[in-house]
């Protein structure tokens, strides 16, 4: 079957997102609206881009979300209370990633108008209400952000940070999580 042509490829690529938003109908919406907008743009080629424009333009108007299809994420992505979240086109984002309503994540511009570089994350990373991680830095994987955090640095993976600007306030042992799950077995 050709890539040109939604199929169980189609299907399986437009809901990964489907069964971890389950009881939030508003994200699984978003969500599938998001995943078809990418899907176009990479197999159906100029209809595609006029889809996916279809998509930013009401998604940004009317639902209060900027999503691009051009973003890089990681399946199973968690999105609760959809407002107000805006992410550069060039972010990346790993696999199981949580966002909260007015999440921003994105690049910082210098007075010139070059721009320093654009934030990512690994996997299982949490962003917290309100945060912003902006400039060229790296959220790793099995972070978390706190709500209201302003993330101008790296955050090592396991990390938490919190305030403005964020923090490190501890990180997680992965070591001793397994352990204490082993024990409860």
């Amino acid at each position: 079957m050709s890539d040109a042509v939604p199929g169980p490829g189609f299907r399986r690529w437009a809901t990964q997102d489907w069964a971890v938003n389950a009881g939030y109908p508003d994200s699984r919406l978003l969500l599938l609206a998001f995943r078809t907008a990418q899907w176009a743009v990479r197999h159906w080629g100029l209809p595609g881009r006029a889809l996916a424009f279809g998509y930013s333009l009401f998604t940004s108007l009317f639902v209060g979300v900027e999503l691009p299809p051009e973003l890089e994420v990681g399946p199973r992505l968690r999105v609760f209370h959809p407002h107000g979240i805006v992410l550069n086109p060039r972010v990346r984002l790993g696999a199981d990633c949580v966002l909260r309503q007015h999440v921003t994540i994105g690049n910082v511009v210098r007075r010139d108008g070059s721009e320093k570089g654009v934030a990512s994350a690994g996997d299982d990373v949490e962003f917290g209400a309100g945060c912003v991680v902006v400039g060229a830095v790296h959220v790793g994987s099995h972070a978390r952000v706190g709500a209201l955090s302003l993330v101008l640095r790296d955050v090592p993976e396991w990390g938490v940070v919190l305030g403005v600007p964020a923090e490190l306030v501890r990180v997680d042992d992965p070591g001793h999580r397994r352990a204490a799950i082993a024990s409860e077995v």
